[in-house]
């Protein structure tokens, strides 16, 4: 009789899990991004970051995802 709620658990999150890796991401290359990359905006973190030291606020920053700037193949190549 335990069985089968844990059967469909099992089932439930197999159907999830496939469905969320399917979903098309935010960040996917295509045709028209291929000379595109995308790549941490340091200027906008340096900002916020100040922003927090200085404020008024007692603010901390914690950066789960960093702020993504879309910058040309050709203009990286050359700033390195």
């Amino acid at each position: 009789m335990k069985t089968l709620p844990l059967a469909l658990a099992v089932t439930a999150f197999a159907v999830l899990a496939t469905g969320c890796n399917s979903t098309s991401s935010r960040y996917a290359a295509s045709s028209d991004d291929d000379e595109y990359v995308y790549v941490v905006d340091w200027q906008k973190v340096y900002l916020v970051e100040k922003a927090a030291r200085e404020g008024n606020a007692n603010v901390d920053t914690v950066w789960i995802n960093y702020p993504k700037k879309r910058v040309k193949k050709s203009d990286l190549a050359s700033k390195q």
